[in-house]
């Protein structure tokens, strides 16, 4: 098992955090804030837009430059990949005009819910209001 340091407490590194931990590593999540996913607070208009249910020819013809660098991206995780996640959090998801995907309750504080409650269920060692300045490893 390796011990993996993840830096910011938003949608990303509660991701991070949570993927390492699924692959049997120790984690620590370090946010400089008093809560994690502060800005997921006000996406959506505060609903949490998750992702898009479209398909996947037309989600690639919506990037604007090099859609195939984002290939390996987006059939690694994909768009219904991110909706089954998240019900399995205990997030009921809905689709909407254009085919944006929000939580039922029309919360985003429910998106942040469940990545907390799965952090914590995880074992993930969560340090709020601590600023990481410098990461120093092991000389090898």
């Amino acid at each position: 098992m390796s011990k993996v340091l993840v830096v910011g407490g938003g949608a990303a590194g509660m991701m991070a955090a949570i993927a390492a931990s699924y692959n049997g590593n120790e984690v620590h999540l370090f946010e400089k804030n008093k809560k994690l996913g502060s800005k997921l607070y006000i996406t959506g208009k505060g609903r949490c837009n998750i992702t898009n249910a479209c398909d996947m020819d037309e989600l690639f013809s919506s990037v604007v430059t090099n859609s195939k660098f984002l290939y390996s991206s987006f059939y690694g995780f994909t768009n219904q990949d991110a909706i089954d996640f998240f019900e399995r959090l205990g997030v009921n998801t809905k689709i909407e005009r254009g085919n944006r995907v929000f939580p039922v309750s029309d919360h985003s504080s429910d998106v942040i819910g469940g990545l907390t409650r799965e952090l914590h269920r995880l074992g993930v060692e969560i340090h709020l209001h601590t600023a990481v300045k410098k990461v120093v490893g092991k000389e090898q």
